[in-house]
């Protein structure tokens, strides 16, 4: 079994592809990647063992082939091939590789000590389908991410929650779009928004069955399932606090205070418990660390009901989320003792204060 293809247009479906496997070495399978052509069209299929991503060309000269192999060391050998053909010939046990040299891979075997066949998820693809757009998708993406929860105290949290509007949340920090994307309540996780990343086509068709949900295109397919703990996910009192009420209010380009976080970031260390000081003044924020060694002052573009006010905020998530951003000029909500708000034309972000005894404000 043998298989001729141009190197670019490999190691451009392998690129994709390995963004599917997680590399758990607990799930062996999550460190492997498919390679299938069929009928003329290749497909490179990965997995973490819950979500599937396929990468698909279409047009591909040659006769049927079909390998599992070891996705780590085939993408790196594949990306640092620089002649025009990759040859792929199954020897065996084993996979041949010719391009700039001769290269001979090890193919993993079941309990019988034959060559192991991918597994194959299942879905009833004529359920009702959906079009929803890849630009949607990455916006949310760059967006929500930076408040998805990272730790598994609260497992529904480490997830989006798609409904009226999509939100994530880790209980210290709120992000939450004005868009309402399946027009259903869902919880999907990180992963499998993830990997829409690698999608190319704008249009994306979306499938639901029970559980199980189906992206697909004509280059790219991704399946995985819905989180479990949709019922627990706090979504009114993420509502309620979305609704928190801020009197004051200011505009800022974001690039510059993005820049003077990224500046003062290097006089704040873990023992002023990531913190600095914003304090709302006649002519903008100032901005300093605890021990003032870095302070600027950044000027609004506009203010409205301002107020003095004082508060103390953890730099790493306030960076994280005016970075997160994807508008150029954003609006700050303070006058709140508990939080801050920020918001564009479509997302809003609340943040949690620090406490600090020199922010008590009257």
């Amino acid at each position: 079994m043998k298989l001729k293809l141009k190197t670019v247009k490999l190691q451009e479906v392998i690129s994709k592809a390995v963004k599917g496997a997680s590399n758990n070495k607990m799930i062996p399978i999550t460190s492997l990647l498919c390679l299938e052509l069929k009928d003329n069209t290749l497909t490179v299929t990965t997995t973490d063992a819950t979500n599937y991503l396929k990468i698909i060309s279409n047009k591909v000269e040659g006769e049927d082939f079909y390998i599992v192999v070891q996705s780590e060391i085939f993408s790196k050998l594949v990306s640092k091939i620089s002649v025009e053909y990759i040859n792929l010939e199954l020897k065996d046990n084993s996979l041949e590789i010719i391009g700039n040299g001769t290269y001979q891979i090890e193919l993993p075997l079941d309990e019988e000590g034959k060559l192991i066949r991918f597994p194959e998820y299942k879905f009833d693809t004529t359920v009702e389908s959906k079009e929803i757009n890849l630009s949607t998708m990455k916006m949310i993406l760059n967006t929500n991410k930076a408040a998805v929860a990272q730790t598994m105290e609260v497992p529904c949290l480490t997830g989006y929650y798609f409904g009226a509007d999509v939100i994530t949340t880790d209980s210290f920090k709120v992000c939450a779009i004005d868009i309402d994307v399946f027009k259903t309540s869902i919880l999907l996780s990180p992963e499998l928004i993830s990997i829409l990343d690698v999608f190319s086509d704008e249009k994306i068709t979306v499938q639901q069955n029970d559980s199980k949900i189906l992206f697909t295109t004509d280059n790219a397919i991704a399946y995985g399932s819905q989180l479990d703990g949709i019922a627990e996910y706090p979504y009114e009192a993420i509502q309620a606090y979305l609704n928190t009420k801020f009197t004051s209010s200011c505009k800022l380009i974001r690039g510059v205070l993005l820049n003077v976080l990224e500046r003062l970031s290097l006089f704040v260390s873990p023992y002023d418990k990531n913190g600095l000081y914003l304090t709302f003044t006649t002519e903008g924020i100032m901005i300093s660390s605890k021990k003032s060694n870095g302070t600027e002052l950044i000027k609004y573009q506009g203010s409205e009901n301002f107020k003095p006010f004082t508060c103390s905020i953890d730099i790493e998530m306030l960076t994280s989320q005016i970075a997160a951003l994807d508008s150029d000029h954003i609006e700050l909500w303070y006058d709140n003792d508990k939080a801050i708000k920020i918001t564009t034309d479509r997302s809003t972000q609340i943040i949690a204060l620090l406490e600090d005894d020199r922010t008590v404000n009257g």
